[in-house]
């Protein structure tokens, strides 16, 4: 048996060997996360003003909706000047895809990324294929003492490569091993599949979709299957319950990190082997906590997520609004690391219920109802009618005892925060279905 040693070996030396960029890359990010953050603030706003009159002077719509403000980048003279730069929304990107693409861009430069999104709209931007986006991943991995180029399972959803690029992509993992399974095709059959060779390889590593990893740990466990122990759990894709991470982490005996990204700015923060709040990654990306206008939250209060992608100069995006909410932690982590922290994504804007007056419950809290009894039930899911009625289906766990208290519990709640507004049902099912393996904890009929 190769050792995990002489993969790591093999895999930086052909890094090395074809692709340099990414290792050096790598090398810079890992100096750059002990600076101090006196020093990690100072990058992050010499990065900001430099692309900001880059876009300015190279990118259409940049430069007509500076104009159409009276702003010149020359007036962003101090970090709170920022929030001066208008905000750019999905609806912007949509309308004005072709003007958000820089005028020194090649098409050689650039790649394709497209997302449906929570609202089901498919959204596209450009990536700079300049940017070596490895090696934000590869940092992470670090951060949870997995290292590179070991074996590794992946359960996301699969497109088919070309053949040419499905060869490169083995001969530069050789002699790691990857095993893999299509979230979007998760049969009975596919997942004992992918188990049994999960167990030969002996993966260190394994990422994915939250729901369609819960879901291979709910088969395993429903069916008395063991699964051998990797290193780390990486799940993405949407909010991790504490359901899930239990049931996750029980099944694997072994540690569920959250990462949070999205499909138009990847890596944007991660967990450290600490698993308390998220390290920013704020040497290349920048994440604003703003009310409705585009203006800074207070420290620790709930606000929308802007994003600013500091390395993508052939597609600037640039005070991003990807309708996600969060909110910044001042504590230091005792890693050592001194990214800024952020707490854990818990839902979307759009993830929420709304009640006749006008009030709405938010998914961070939605996504919670169960994580006092985590055991009572498997997974769970909201949908809301067109006459504002709530339907919450459920996966019930039948070694619970506690199950008929615990939804007494959950509805008494759910009936004060939503004030008698609306019906509240409950109903048993055998399974959720996901969507291409990601797990929508909140479905509206509401528009």
């Amino acid at each position: 048996m190769i050792s995990n040693s002489l993969k790591t070996t093999c895999f930086l030396f052909k890094y090395n060997l074809f692709n340099r960029a990414v290792l050096t890359y790598y090398h810079r990010l890992q100096k750059q996360q002990f600076m101090s953050l006196d020093e990690i603030e100072s990058l992050n706003w010499e990065k900001r003003k430099r692309l900001v009159a880059y876009a300015y002077e190279n990118v259409p719509y940049y430069r007509e909706k500076f104009d159409s403000v009276g702003l010149d980048p020359r007036d962003i003279k101090r970090p709170e000047d920022y929030s001066k730069v208008p905000l750019l929304r999905r609806d912007d990107i949509r309308a004005n895809f072709d003007k958000l693409i820089s005028r020194q861009a090649k098409p050689k430069m650039m790649r394709l990324s497209t997302t449906g999104g929570s609202t089901g709209e498919p959204l596209k931007v450009m990536f700079d294929k300049r940017v070596p986006l490895k090696a934000l991943e590869w940092r992470i991995r670090g951060w949870w003492g997995v290292q590179l180029g070991v074996n590794e399972a992946v359960v996301i959803r699969m497109t088919k490569p070309r053949a040419i690029a499905q060869l490169i992509n083995t001969l530069m993992w050789l002699p790691a091993l990857r095993v893999k399974l299509d979230a979007s095709s998760m049969r009975p059959e596919n997942i004992k599949t992918f188990i049994i060779k999960f167990n030969k390889i002996r993966p260190q590593f394994i990422w994915g979709y939250v729901g369609a990893i819960a879901h291979i740990a709910s088969f395993a466990e429903d069916n008395h299957i063991d699964i051998v122990s990797p290193k780390a759990i990486w799940v993405s894709a949407a909010p991790l319950s504490e359901i899930q991470r239990r049931r996750i982490e029980n099944v694997f005996n072994a540690p569920v990190y959250e990462q949070y990204g999205c499909c138009e700015v990847f890596s944007l923060a991660s967990q450290c082997g600490q698993k308390q709040a998220l390290h920013i990654f704020h040497d290349s990306r920048l994440i604003e906590f703003t009310d409705d206008s585009g203006k800074p939250r207070p420290t620790a209060e709930l606000g929308n997520i802007v994003l600013t992608d500091l390395e993508n100069y052939c597609f600037p995006i640039i005070r991003y609004v990807n309708d996600d909410m969060g909110r910044a932690v001042k504590s230091k982590c005792p890693c050592g690391i001194n990214l800024p922290l952020m707490d854990k994504v818990r839902g979307r804007q759009s993830d929420l219920v709304r009640l006749p007056n006008g009030t709405c419950l938010a998914g961070e809290y939605l996504t919670t109802i169960f994580d006092n009894f985590p055991d009572a039930v498997k997974s769970f899911q909201i949908q809301q009618n067109q006459d504002y009625s709530i339907r919450i289906i459920y996966v019930p766990n039948p070694a619970s005892a506690e199950l008929q208290q615990v939804l007494e519990k959950v509805h008494k709640d759910l009936l004060n925060k939503t004030q008698g507004q609306v019906g509240i049902v409950f109903e048993a099912v055998s399974n959720i279905p996901h969507d291409r393996g990601k797990l929508r904890y909140v479905i509206s009929e509401l528009k």
